[in-house]
């Protein structure tokens, strides 16, 4: 009997300690159950905004260089001392202006000989003509002096075009920089004497994306502004760089701009804005409404009470809106907001509508 009993007692103690494990298990995975189901009947409230087509202005902006109109460095062709230096550092000059006056004691003395050798040369010419005239003489011997004559003609071109390189002049119309020699200087082709830069108009240097190569074209305008001053300037599209930059993928743009009262300065950088024809009916959506993907991006649509995940791509940028190219179409509700809750398929519920 005894022993009936203390089975009956272990058979109730090993009952009760498998309740007591098995129940709460029993518990816990039904309010899992009820948790993951109210989870999916769960609406998450955000903010949508209803796409509507907008004329887009549009617009690149960029950051660009000045560059002088014309810009030289001034050098001398022959190696001789300076005996004259005509302009002051930092003023305008004409173009033609004598900027360096090179010695030419030298040249002025070979020329001077050369027209002695010349007159003698005439004259011999010429008795020779008259012998030649009366049979005196040979053609040959009239050629000899012809030929000597012409020879020495020749020498004084090329002593007068020496001479011509003292004079070392203004190419064109500019500001000149800093003189680099002083009088007595030997100076020759290596050495930069000074250097002139044209800046009554200016060159604006700048790049945009290679996507943008057939959205502009000559004489679009620019507006840009520089540091430091206020007004906003004017320029027309005038060139491009045909090679890409590889790196960057790029192309580089070349406009000219009036610089009259010459405030623009070379090498100054500038914001740049160009301006490509406005797009009709471009679809813009909110910054914030884009979800960044692994590869690509993407946008969550509303389809009947339901965040549909949906592929796009996109275009140009404003301060606060982007353009979506493919998979959206007006009148289409997109998600703003709780973005980083929403899973795709997840059902909403709409709170504001912008």
């Amino acid at each position: 009997m005894k022993k009936n009993l203390k089975k009956i007692s272990i058979l109730l103690i090993i009952l009760v300690i498998g309740v007591l494990l098995i129940v709460p298990k029993l518990i816990s995975g039904k309010k899992e159950e009820e948790t993951r189901s109210g989870n999916q009947n769960q609406q998450l409230p955000v903010d949508v905004y209803v796409v509507k087509p907008v004329e887009l202005d549009n617009k690149i902006s960029t950051i660009g260089t000045i560059v002088a109109n014309e810009s030289v460095e001034i050098k001398s062709e022959i190696t001789k001392k300076v005996t004259g230096i005509y302009f002051k550092e930092g003023t305008f000059v004409p173009k033609g202006k004598t900027l360096f006056k090179l010695d030419d004691s030298d040249l002025r003395a070979r020329l001077r000989k050369l027209e002695i050798e010349e007159e003698l040369a005439i004259k011999s010419e010429e008795r020779e003509r008259t012998l030649l005239e009366k049979g005196l003489t040979t053609q040959e011997e009239y050629d000899i002096r012809i030929n000597t004559l012409e020879r020495i003609r020749a020498d004084i071109d090329l002593v007068s075009i020496e001479l011509s390189k003292t004079y070392i002049k203004a190419p064109f119309s500019g500001i000149t920089g800093f003189r680099n020699v002083s009088i007595g200087s030997l100076v020759s082709n290596s050495n930069v004497l000074t250097n002139i830069q044209d800046i009554s108009k200016i060159k604006i240097d700048f790049s945009i994306p290679e996507k943008y190569l057939n959205a502009f074209k000559r004489g679009q305008t620019i507006k840009f502004k520089v540091d430091g001053i206020d007004e906003e300037f004017t320029g027309e599209v005038v060139s491009f760089d045909p090679s890409l930059n590889e790196n960057t993928r790029s192309i580089t743009l070349r406009a000219i701009a009036n610089n009259k009262n010459g405030k623009l300065l070379p090498g100054t950088f500038v914001k740049v804005n160009l301006e490509l024809e406005n797009i009709l009916n471009a679809i813009m959506v909110p910054t914030e409404s884009i979800v960044p993907k692994l590869k690509g991006q993407s946008i969550f649509v509303v389809k009947d009470g339901i965040a549909v995940s949906t592929d796009i791509e996109t275009g140009l940028r404003t301060e606060k809106e982007i353009q979506v190219l493919t998979n959206l179409n007006p009148g289409d509700t997109i998600v703003t907001t709780n973005l980083l809750r929403i899973r795709p398929n997840s059902k909403i519920k709409i709170v504001n509508v912008n």
